[in-house]
């Protein structure tokens, strides 16, 4: 039990580091991400329901670091214009659907 603690202790850690410095679409997919780690229930009777939150993990996983890739290949200075543009479009399509 004290290993869970520390696991989500470091998750929320890592959570407010994102928080601070991420943008919009990181910020989602790692609130997204920490969601799915905390619904995994690790003592899960139903054999067939761990996998799937299991799966859903690994999922929120990889569209957080697809995510993270990409704002992390800005170079040029004149980014943050798209950026700012990403960041409405992103917004918008969040709210409307």
């Amino acid at each position: 039990m004290p290993t869970m603690w520390e696991i989500s202790s470091d998750l929320i850690s890592a959570l407010n580091g994102v928080l601070l410095c991420g943008s919009v679409q990181v910020i989602d997919a790692a609130e997204k991400l920490v969601t799915a780690v905390n619904d995994l229930d690790l003592s899960e009777k139903k054999a067939a329901r761990f996998p799937l939150q299991a799966e859903a993990v690994v999922s929120a996983q990889k569209a957080f670091l697809d995510i993270y890739r990409e704002e992390l290949s800005y170079n040029a200075r004149w980014y943050q214009i798209l950026r700012k543009r990403k960041e409405k479009r992103f917004l918008r399509q969040r709210a409307s659907g």
